[in-house]
Protein backbone atom coordinates (compact mmCIF):
# COMPACT_ATOMS: atom_id res chain seq x y z
CA UNK A 1 0.00 0.00 0.00
CA UNK A 2 1.60 3.61 -0.52
CA UNK A 3 0.25 6.72 -2.98
CA UNK A 4 2.67 7.64 -5.72
CA UNK A 5 4.38 11.38 -4.53
CA UNK A 6 3.10 14.46 -6.04
CA UNK A 7 4.02 18.00 -5.57
CA UNK A 8 3.17 20.35 -2.35
CA UNK A 9 -0.14 21.90 -3.89
CA UNK A 10 0.37 24.63 -1.18
CA UNK A 11 3.61 25.08 -2.20
CA UNK A 12 2.65 25.20 -6.00
CA UNK A 13 0.12 28.09 -5.00
CA UNK A 14 3.13 30.13 -2.96
CA UNK A 15 5.30 30.16 -5.73
CA UNK A 16 2.99 31.26 -8.54
CA UNK A 17 -0.13 33.05 -6.88
CA UNK A 18 -2.46 29.96 -7.65
CA UNK A 19 -3.14 31.63 -11.05
CA UNK A 20 -1.93 28.90 -13.18
CA UNK A 21 -3.27 25.63 -12.69
CA UNK A 22 -1.20 22.69 -14.24
CA UNK A 23 -3.74 20.51 -16.47
CA UNK A 24 -3.49 17.42 -13.69
CA UNK A 25 -5.43 19.11 -11.65
CA UNK A 26 -8.63 20.71 -14.07
CA UNK A 27 -11.12 18.60 -14.00
CA UNK A 28 -14.29 21.23 -15.42
CA UNK A 29 -16.75 17.95 -15.60
CA UNK A 30 -16.48 17.15 -12.16
CA UNK A 31 -17.29 20.91 -11.82
CA UNK A 32 -20.20 21.41 -13.57
CA UNK A 33 -22.03 18.37 -11.93
CA UNK A 34 -25.62 19.88 -10.63
CA UNK A 35 -25.36 21.31 -7.15
CA UNK A 36 -28.47 22.07 -4.69
CA UNK A 37 -28.33 25.91 -3.54
CA UNK A 38 -31.50 25.57 -0.95
CA UNK A 39 -32.77 22.00 -0.06
CA UNK A 40 -32.62 19.10 -2.19
CA UNK A 41 -36.31 18.67 -3.32
CA UNK A 42 -38.03 17.18 0.18
CA UNK A 43 -37.86 20.25 1.65
CA UNK A 44 -34.68 19.53 3.63
CA UNK A 45 -32.15 22.23 3.11
CA UNK A 46 -29.48 20.45 5.57
CA UNK A 47 -28.52 17.54 6.90
CA UNK A 48 -29.89 16.19 10.93
CA UNK A 49 -28.55 17.98 13.62
CA UNK A 50 -28.41 14.83 16.52
CA UNK A 51 -27.72 16.11 20.13
CA UNK A 52 -25.14 13.95 21.68
CA UNK A 53 -26.02 14.82 25.26
CA UNK A 54 -29.88 13.63 24.61
CA UNK A 55 -28.37 10.60 23.50
CA UNK A 56 -26.26 9.45 26.32
CA UNK A 57 -29.48 10.10 28.56
CA UNK A 58 -31.49 7.83 26.33
CA UNK A 59 -29.17 5.12 26.31
CA UNK A 60 -30.83 2.13 27.88
CA UNK A 61 -34.00 2.72 27.34
CA UNK A 62 -33.92 4.39 23.04
CA UNK A 63 -36.34 7.55 22.66
CA UNK A 64 -36.69 10.26 20.69
CA UNK A 65 -33.31 11.24 20.05
CA UNK A 66 -32.33 8.12 19.13
CA UNK A 67 -35.13 7.33 16.74
CA UNK A 68 -33.54 10.80 15.34
CA UNK A 69 -30.42 9.29 14.83
CA UNK A 70 -31.87 6.05 13.17
CA UNK A 71 -33.65 7.96 10.32
CA UNK A 72 -30.91 10.16 10.01
CA UNK A 73 -28.42 6.89 9.26
CA UNK A 74 -31.19 5.39 7.25
CA UNK A 75 -32.07 8.39 5.28
CA UNK A 76 -29.03 10.67 4.74
CA UNK A 77 -25.86 8.63 5.81
CA UNK A 78 -24.68 11.82 7.72
CA UNK A 79 -25.97 13.63 10.18
CA UNK A 80 -24.25 16.75 12.76
CA UNK A 81 -23.31 15.99 16.08
CA UNK A 82 -23.90 18.98 18.54
CA UNK A 83 -23.50 18.93 22.70
CA UNK A 84 -20.67 16.30 22.63
CA UNK A 85 -18.11 15.15 25.08
CA UNK A 86 -14.87 16.41 23.37
CA UNK A 87 -13.83 19.79 25.44
CA UNK A 88 -13.82 22.86 23.85
CA UNK A 89 -10.51 23.40 24.96
CA UNK A 90 -9.44 20.15 22.92
CA UNK A 91 -11.03 20.87 20.21
CA UNK A 92 -9.69 24.59 19.81
CA UNK A 93 -6.02 23.39 20.74
CA UNK A 94 -6.16 20.66 18.16
CA UNK A 95 -7.86 23.39 15.46
CA UNK A 96 -4.72 25.93 16.33
CA UNK A 97 -1.80 23.02 16.00
CA UNK A 98 -3.28 22.17 12.95
CA UNK A 99 -3.48 25.93 11.34
CA UNK A 100 0.36 26.53 12.51
CA UNK A 101 1.55 23.19 10.74
CA UNK A 102 0.26 24.29 7.71
CA UNK A 103 1.74 27.95 8.10
CA UNK A 104 5.17 26.35 8.78
CA UNK A 105 7.95 26.61 5.82
CA UNK A 106 7.63 23.52 3.12
CA UNK A 107 10.95 22.37 4.36
CA UNK A 108 9.56 21.96 7.87
CA UNK A 109 6.66 19.82 6.79
CA UNK A 110 8.59 17.91 4.87
CA UNK A 111 10.56 16.24 7.52
CA UNK A 112 7.27 14.00 8.23
CA UNK A 113 6.77 13.46 4.59
CA UNK A 114 5.36 9.88 3.41
CA UNK A 115 8.17 7.42 2.56
CA UNK A 116 7.40 4.86 -0.38
CA UNK A 117 5.05 2.24 0.09
CA UNK A 118 3.54 4.42 3.41
CA UNK A 119 0.09 6.06 3.93
CA UNK A 120 1.31 7.68 6.71
CA UNK A 121 2.78 11.32 6.54
CA UNK A 122 2.37 14.49 4.97
CA UNK A 123 1.74 13.97 1.57
CA UNK A 124 -1.60 12.90 -0.41
CA UNK A 125 -3.30 9.36 -1.16
CA UNK A 126 -4.92 7.50 -3.38
CA UNK A 127 -2.45 8.44 -6.58
CA UNK A 128 -1.74 5.20 -8.08
CA UNK A 129 -0.87 6.22 -11.35
CA UNK A 130 1.39 8.75 -13.21
CA UNK A 131 -1.57 10.46 -15.42
CA UNK A 132 -4.37 10.25 -13.00
CA UNK A 133 -6.23 13.49 -12.12
CA UNK A 134 -4.88 15.20 -9.11
CA UNK A 135 -7.12 16.73 -6.13
CA UNK A 136 -6.42 20.47 -5.09
CA UNK A 137 -5.35 19.26 -1.44
CA UNK A 138 -2.53 18.03 0.77
CA UNK A 139 -2.84 16.11 3.53
CA UNK A 140 -1.19 14.47 6.67
CA UNK A 141 -2.07 11.24 7.50
CA UNK A 142 -1.30 9.45 11.32
CA UNK A 143 -2.49 6.01 13.04
CA UNK A 144 -3.72 7.32 16.28
CA UNK A 145 -5.39 4.90 18.38
CA UNK A 146 -4.61 2.45 19.37
CA UNK A 147 -1.04 4.00 20.72
CA UNK A 148 0.85 1.49 19.98
CA UNK A 149 0.31 1.72 16.62
CA UNK A 150 1.36 4.98 16.22
CA UNK A 151 4.57 6.24 13.88
CA UNK A 152 5.90 9.02 16.13
CA UNK A 153 8.15 10.15 13.32
CA UNK A 154 5.06 11.35 11.49
CA UNK A 155 3.60 13.16 14.13
CA UNK A 156 5.12 16.84 13.61
CA UNK A 157 6.80 17.90 16.75
CA UNK A 158 6.29 21.60 15.40
CA UNK A 159 4.34 23.43 16.75
CA UNK A 160 5.79 22.10 19.94
CA UNK A 161 1.83 21.01 21.20
CA UNK A 162 1.13 19.18 18.31
CA UNK A 163 1.99 15.60 19.62
CA UNK A 164 0.08 16.78 23.18
CA UNK A 165 -3.36 17.96 21.31
CA UNK A 166 -3.51 15.06 18.69
CA UNK A 167 -3.35 12.83 22.10
CA UNK A 168 -5.75 14.16 23.84
CA UNK A 169 -7.75 14.67 20.52
CA UNK A 170 -7.60 10.92 19.19
CA UNK A 171 -8.73 10.14 22.56
CA UNK A 172 -11.76 12.15 23.17
CA UNK A 173 -13.05 11.48 19.37
CA UNK A 174 -12.87 7.94 20.15
CA UNK A 175 -14.75 7.96 23.26
CA UNK A 176 -17.69 9.70 21.30
CA UNK A 177 -17.19 7.39 18.28
CA UNK A 178 -18.03 4.44 20.71
CA UNK A 179 -20.59 5.77 22.40
CA UNK A 180 -22.44 6.74 18.60
CA UNK A 181 -22.01 2.52 17.53
CA UNK A 182 -23.86 1.35 20.63
CA UNK A 183 -26.33 3.43 20.19
CA UNK A 184 -26.48 2.74 16.11
CA UNK A 185 -25.86 -1.21 17.17
CA UNK A 186 -29.11 -0.91 19.15
CA UNK A 187 -31.16 1.37 16.80
CA UNK A 188 -30.47 -1.57 14.45
CA UNK A 189 -32.19 -4.50 16.87
CA UNK A 190 -28.72 -5.34 17.69
CA UNK A 191 -26.94 -6.22 21.17
CA UNK A 192 -24.65 -3.25 21.68
CA UNK A 193 -21.68 -5.49 22.03
CA UNK A 194 -22.34 -6.74 18.52
CA UNK A 195 -20.58 -3.81 17.73
CA UNK A 196 -18.44 -2.77 20.47
CA UNK A 197 -16.90 -6.26 21.00
CA UNK A 198 -15.23 -5.33 17.42
CA UNK A 199 -13.73 -2.08 18.59
CA UNK A 200 -12.58 -2.90 21.57
CA UNK A 201 -8.68 -2.49 20.11
CA UNK A 202 -10.34 -0.50 17.18
CA UNK A 203 -8.22 1.74 15.33
CA UNK A 204 -8.39 5.54 14.27
CA UNK A 205 -6.78 7.06 11.65
CA UNK A 206 -6.51 10.62 11.02
CA UNK A 207 -6.39 12.73 8.16
CA UNK A 208 -5.74 16.63 8.30
CA UNK A 209 -7.08 18.00 5.02
CA UNK A 210 -5.81 21.20 3.85
CA UNK A 211 -7.46 23.15 0.44
CA UNK A 212 -5.24 25.94 -0.82
CA UNK A 213 -7.35 28.91 -2.80
CA UNK A 214 -7.75 28.37 -6.24
CA UNK A 215 -8.31 31.37 -8.77
CA UNK A 216 -9.80 28.46 -10.93
CA UNK A 217 -11.82 26.87 -8.11
CA UNK A 218 -14.96 25.83 -10.48
CA UNK A 219 -12.46 24.01 -12.72
CA UNK A 220 -10.56 21.88 -9.59
CA UNK A 221 -11.85 19.22 -6.72
CA UNK A 222 -10.60 19.85 -3.40
CA UNK A 223 -11.37 15.89 -2.68
CA UNK A 224 -12.52 13.65 -5.03
CA UNK A 225 -16.00 12.14 -4.93
CA UNK A 226 -16.01 8.88 -2.85
CA UNK A 227 -17.40 6.80 0.52
CA UNK A 228 -15.10 6.31 3.26
CA UNK A 229 -13.92 2.83 4.40
CA UNK A 230 -14.45 2.82 7.22
CA UNK A 231 -17.19 1.94 10.08
CA UNK A 232 -18.20 5.85 11.47
CA UNK A 233 -15.87 9.28 10.27
CA UNK A 234 -16.18 12.22 12.37
CA UNK A 235 -15.08 15.44 10.59
CA UNK A 236 -14.43 18.80 12.40
CA UNK A 237 -14.12 22.02 10.71
CA UNK A 238 -11.26 23.91 11.28
CA UNK A 239 -12.03 26.96 10.38
CA UNK A 240 -14.71 29.21 8.42
CA UNK A 241 -14.65 28.21 4.97
CA UNK A 242 -17.11 25.56 3.87
CA UNK A 243 -16.57 22.49 0.98
CA UNK A 244 -17.78 19.09 1.66
CA UNK A 245 -20.86 18.31 0.08
CA UNK A 246 -22.98 14.81 -0.22
CA UNK A 247 -24.57 13.16 -3.36
CA UNK A 248 -28.14 13.09 -2.44
CA UNK A 249 -31.16 12.71 -5.16
CA UNK A 250 -28.74 12.94 -7.64
CA UNK A 251 -26.75 16.50 -7.12
CA UNK A 252 -24.26 17.97 -4.86
CA UNK A 253 -25.60 19.33 -1.39
CA UNK A 254 -23.48 22.02 0.19
CA UNK A 255 -23.06 20.76 4.03
CA UNK A 256 -22.94 23.63 6.81
CA UNK A 257 -20.96 22.90 9.54
CA UNK A 258 -22.51 23.98 12.87
CA UNK A 259 -20.25 25.88 15.15
CA UNK A 260 -18.21 23.47 17.27
CA UNK A 261 -20.36 19.99 15.56
CA UNK A 262 -19.26 17.37 14.51
CA UNK A 263 -20.06 16.42 10.48
CA UNK A 264 -20.33 12.77 11.36
CA UNK A 265 -20.87 9.61 8.60
CA UNK A 266 -21.39 6.14 8.02
CA UNK A 267 -18.75 4.14 6.10
CA UNK A 268 -18.44 0.89 3.78
CA UNK A 269 -17.94 -1.37 6.46
CA UNK A 270 -20.88 -0.65 8.85
CA UNK A 271 -22.43 -0.37 5.46
CA UNK A 272 -21.12 -4.13 4.99
CA UNK A 273 -21.62 -5.28 8.42
CA UNK A 274 -25.59 -3.76 8.50
CA UNK A 275 -26.13 -5.69 4.81
CA UNK A 276 -27.29 -2.86 3.56
CA UNK A 277 -29.72 -1.49 6.36
CA UNK A 278 -27.54 2.10 6.95
CA UNK A 279 -25.40 2.92 3.82
CA UNK A 280 -22.07 5.13 3.03
CA UNK A 281 -23.12 8.28 1.20
CA UNK A 282 -20.61 9.82 -2.02
CA UNK A 283 -18.77 13.04 -0.68
CA UNK A 284 -16.38 15.07 -1.88
CA UNK A 285 -14.76 18.57 -0.83
CA UNK A 286 -14.32 21.33 -3.11
CA UNK A 287 -12.16 24.74 -2.52
CA UNK A 288 -12.51 28.37 -2.47
CA UNK A 289 -11.34 30.92 -5.23
CA UNK A 290 -9.60 33.06 -2.37
CA UNK A 291 -9.59 31.54 1.19
CA UNK A 292 -7.77 28.44 2.72
CA UNK A 293 -10.08 25.97 3.81
CA UNK A 294 -9.00 23.21 6.67
CA UNK A 295 -10.37 20.32 8.48
CA UNK A 296 -9.57 17.07 10.40
CA UNK A 297 -11.19 13.57 10.10
CA UNK A 298 -11.36 10.45 12.39
CA UNK A 299 -12.02 7.46 10.97
CA UNK A 300 -12.86 4.90 13.16
CA UNK A 301 -12.04 1.11 12.02
CA UNK A 302 -12.99 -2.04 14.50
CA UNK A 303 -10.50 -3.99 15.99
CA UNK A 304 -7.70 -5.14 13.23
CA UNK A 305 -8.22 -9.00 13.70
CA UNK A 306 -12.36 -8.16 12.65
CA UNK A 307 -13.42 -10.10 9.54
CA UNK A 308 -15.65 -7.41 7.06
CA UNK A 309 -18.85 -8.80 6.21
CA UNK A 310 -22.96 -8.88 6.85
CA UNK A 311 -23.72 -10.05 10.73
CA UNK A 312 -25.25 -12.55 10.70
CA UNK A 313 -28.18 -11.24 12.94
CA UNK A 314 -28.70 -8.47 9.82
CA UNK A 315 -28.87 -11.35 7.23
CA UNK A 316 -31.75 -13.19 8.77
CA UNK A 317 -34.56 -13.47 6.48
CA UNK A 318 -32.13 -12.71 3.30
CA UNK A 319 -29.20 -13.50 1.43
CA UNK A 320 -25.71 -11.72 2.33
CA UNK A 321 -25.15 -8.33 -0.01
CA UNK A 322 -21.68 -8.34 0.60
CA UNK A 323 -18.87 -10.66 1.53
CA UNK A 324 -16.52 -11.28 3.80
CA UNK A 325 -12.85 -10.46 3.88
CA UNK A 326 -10.41 -9.30 6.34
CA UNK A 327 -9.55 -6.32 7.64
CA UNK A 328 -6.31 -6.29 6.02
CA UNK A 329 -7.53 -7.16 2.63
CA UNK A 330 -10.63 -5.09 2.72
CA UNK A 331 -8.36 -1.86 2.95
CA UNK A 332 -5.80 -3.32 0.80
CA UNK A 333 -8.02 -2.95 -2.26
CA UNK A 334 -9.73 0.39 -0.90
CA UNK A 335 -6.29 1.45 -0.77
CA UNK A 336 -5.27 0.70 -4.55
CA UNK A 337 -7.40 2.09 -6.36
CA UNK A 338 -8.31 6.01 -6.72
CA UNK A 339 -11.54 7.35 -5.47
CA UNK A 340 -14.11 7.12 -7.29
CA UNK A 341 -17.41 7.41 -6.04
CA UNK A 342 -18.52 4.17 -4.69
CA UNK A 343 -17.27 1.50 -6.55
CA UNK A 344 -15.20 0.22 -4.17
CA UNK A 345 -17.78 -1.36 -2.22
CA UNK A 346 -18.85 -2.47 -5.69
CA UNK A 347 -16.16 -4.80 -5.55
CA UNK A 348 -17.79 -5.87 -2.25
CA UNK A 349 -20.95 -7.11 -3.78
CA UNK A 350 -21.69 -10.94 -4.22
CA UNK A 351 -24.02 -9.83 -7.28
Amino acid sequence: MGSLPVPSVQALVAATGGDDVPLRYLRPEAAAEAVTSDGDGDGEAQIPIIDHQRLLLELDHGGEESARLHRACQDWGFFQLVNHSVPDDVVESMKANIQQFFQLPAETKKRFAQEQGQLEGYGQLFVVSEDQKLDWADMLFLYTQPPEMRNTKFWPDQPATFRSALDRYSGAVKDVSDSLLATMAKNLGLKREAIADKCIRGMQKVRINYYPPCAQAEKVVGLSPHSDANLLTLVLQVNHVQGLQIKRNGSWLPVKPVSGAFVVNIGDMFEVLTNGRYRSIEHRAVVHPKEERLSIAAFQFPNIDTMIGPLKEMTGHEDDAYKTLDLESFMKIFFATKLEGKNFLEQMKLN
